[in-house]
C-alpha cells in the first residue's frame, strides 16, 4: 500500500512539470550554440596559447 501511494506522489508531482514544446528548445539551444562557438574547443579548436598537446619547439643552432 505504501508503495502505490508513493507512486502516486510520484506521479502526481511529474504531471505538474511545466512542460516546453520541443521546437522552442530547439531554437534555443540553437541559439545558445552559435553564440558560444567561438568558445567551444571542440568546434573551434584550441589556441596555439592553450593547446597542451602542442609538440614543444626547440631551439636549435645550425
Amino acid at each position: 500500500m505504501e508503495n502505490i501511494k508513493a507512486s502516486t506522489e510520484q506521479l502526481c508531482a511529474e504531471a505538474n512539470i511545466q512542460r516546453k514544446k520541443v521546437s522552442e528548445v530547439s531554437k534555443e539551444l540553437l541559439d545558445f550554440c552559435e553564440k558560444n562557438k567561438t568558445n567551444d574547443m571542440l568546434v573551434s579548436g584550441p589556441t596555439d596559447q592553450h593547446n597542451p598537446f602542442q609538440e614543444k619547439k626547440s631551439c636549435s643552432v645550425l
